[in-house]
């Protein structure tokens, strides 16, 4: 592909405004991406090859006219936001430039990039999940997620996703499949168009990868001298196996080539394990309906990010109970957690920063799910916890002695084991960890 010249200068539909490139950024499968000026701010062009169009190259360029005018479903997609004009066949489409800090999640499987913490990965799989319940929400669908549409910010967990001219109502087939890696097996095997259940098959591959460093389909029967085309049918769709499915070893982990995914699983927390296991088992290849939803993922997540302790050698500990030990080989030590905020269905450590979410305590909307309603305080001069309430609303709490109490926006109540309160119907308990 020839690229577009520096000066080079084109004319978008929707705001009439002229395009001109100023530098050449890089290129990928479907074409090339400029930083440009665009009504005198920098923005990103992304022009396509004309091989890239496909068969029905107008009814490409007018889903994302389309996808433009409604609008981006959730800050976290780099979305269109003009497209220009034709020229010579072809055309492009504005967004968003990637600001500093970000990087491609190849950096972070590749460890050319590491997070700053392991509550930081999570926070990445919580916006990657809660971006794509926005997008389901609005009644799009993906269709070609992968390990390439993302950028991560490891400092703070924030992401980007990119390559979202592919977005589409759910259901229309729009000609991509994706990549067969991350390819539902219905996809793969040409039995369905990819859509919101795919999605979330794709979307499952992308959160295990990001966890473990690995492919959950890419155990030992993918060790092989040539990935042919067949093999790659049977390995993501005829007869996908997880690596690590309880039930069926034919493809689990080497001890060497998969050493990441086998420590980090050891480590995962029972309730982890299970909702990986479900959307990797036979049921979820054969039932795409069956597939956990986002707001199972996010449940399980924000559980999950709850229960990240900090050691005193500064390792970080995945709590299920009071007994688990710090697995720093230097270490050893037990997690020190005194207290545990039971919700009901599972409880979370009372721990600094421990937060309760939205999702986790009632019905939420797409917006507001990841917004924490409790955040667990420490105060600086006696180490004493408390729980701060976030909601918005005011709280009504019990002692253990059955006094009643109003806690209102902001107020705290201390971490004493008998205390209750209520938020949006759920009564939540503080209890001591024997």
């Amino acid at each position: 592909m020839n690229q577009l010249q520096s000066g080079f200068s084109i004319q978008t539909s929707f705001s009439r405004a002229t395009v001109t490139i100023k530098q050449f950024i890089g290129e990928g499968g479907q074409g090339s991406i400029y930083k440009v000026d665009y009504n005198g701010q920098e923005k990103a062009l992304k022009w396509y090859k004309k091989s890239a169009l496909g068969n029905n190259p107008t009814d490409f360029y007018h889903n994302i006219e389309t996808n433009i005018i409604k609008g981006s479903p959730s800050k976290e997609f780099l979305w269109p936001i003009d497209i220009t004009e034709w020229k010579d066949g072809t055309f492009g489409y504005i967004m968003d430039l990637k600001p500093d800090g970000y990087y491609e999640m190849t950096d972070f499987l590749l460890c050319k990039v590491r997070f700053t913490s392991y509550k930081r990965t999570i926070d990445t799989a919580l916006n990657i999940v809660s971006a794509f319940r926005q997008l389901h929400n609005a009644g799009y669908s993906y269709q070609d997620i992968n390990d390439g549409n993302f950028f991560i910010n490891p400092d703070n967990g924030k992401v980007l996703i990119c390559d979202n001219d592919n977005v589409a109502p759910n259901g229309i087939k729009t000609g991509i499949a994706g990549k067969p890696r991350y390819m539902a097996p219905e996809v793969v095997l040409g039995t369905a168009i990819p859509n919101s259940h795919s999605d979330r098959f794709s979307m499952s591959i992308i959160l295990y990868s990001l966890f473990c460093l690995n492919h959950p389909l890419e155990g030992k029967r993918h060790l092989v001298p040539a990935l042919t085309e067949n093999l790659q049918k049977k390995l993501y769709g005829s007869e996908p196996i997880f690596m690590m499915d309880p039930n069926n070893a034919d493809n689990a982990p080497h001890p060497v080539v998969h050493k990441n995914s086998i420590v980090v699983w050891a480590s995962f927390p029972s309730y982890m394990q299970n909702i990986f296991i479900k959307a990797f088992s036979q049921e979820s290849f054969d039932k795409p309906s069956k597939r956990s939803t986002e707001i199972e993922w996010l449940k399980v997540l924000t559980r999950f990010r709850s229960s990240v302790v900090s050691c005193s050698c500064g390792n970080e500990i995945f709590v299920e109970s009071n007994n688990s030990l710090c697995d720093n080989n230097n270490c050893g030590k037990p997690a020190n957690v005194q207290f545990e905020l039971d919700l009901g269905e599972f409880s979370i450590p009372a721990i600094k920063d421990a937060r309760i979410y939205k999702c986790q305590v009632g019905v939420s909307n797409d917006r507001d799910a990841l917004n924490p309603i409790a955040h667990v305080l420490q105060k600086q001069s006696t180490g004493a916890l408390g729980i701060k309430n976030k909601s918005g609303v005011s709280w009504n709490a019990v002692s253990s002695k059955g006094v009643t109490k109003e806690v209102k926006p902001d107020d705290v109540i201390p971490i004493k084991s008998g205390i209750t309160f209520d938020v949006d119907n759920t009564t939540i308990k503080i209890k001591t960890i024997f």
